[in-house]
């Protein structure tokens, strides 16, 4: 009788222990999915804080409004046109003598 006894109650204790591995299991997963959206949502941020960013450089000097910066719109706004140069040449990558916006975030260290 013993061993029968033993035996119900280990399945017993099996039977209780499984609904709080799976909850542990379920609490587990709605942590990691949580988490992940949480991560989406600060580079969500991050990338609008970068696009305002260029966008409250630009915003002045883009005159014809084509998205890029020439020489004399970057120079529009900077107060030593000889700097202003150096830098223009430092960060036109590509020399097409315009400053894209992926130019322009390295400009300003985005």
């Amino acid at each position: 009788m013993k061993p029968i006894r033993n035996l119900a109650l280990l399945a017993l204790t099996l039977c209780l222990m499984t609904p709080a591995e799976a909850q542990n299991q379920k609490k587990a997963a709605q942590n990691k999915a949580q988490m992940r959206k949480q991560e989406r949502e600060e580079k969500r941020n991050e990338r609008a804080e970068k696009r305002d960013a260029i966008e409250e450089f630009m915003g002045p000097r883009d005159k014809n409004n084509d998205g890029s910066l020439t020489l004399d719109e970057f120079l529009s706004e900077e107060s030593d046109r000889e700097e202003g140069t150096k830098k223009f040449q430092q960060f036109n990558k590509n020399g097409d003598r315009s400053l894209t916006k992926s130019e322009i975030a390295a400009m300003l260290g985005l």
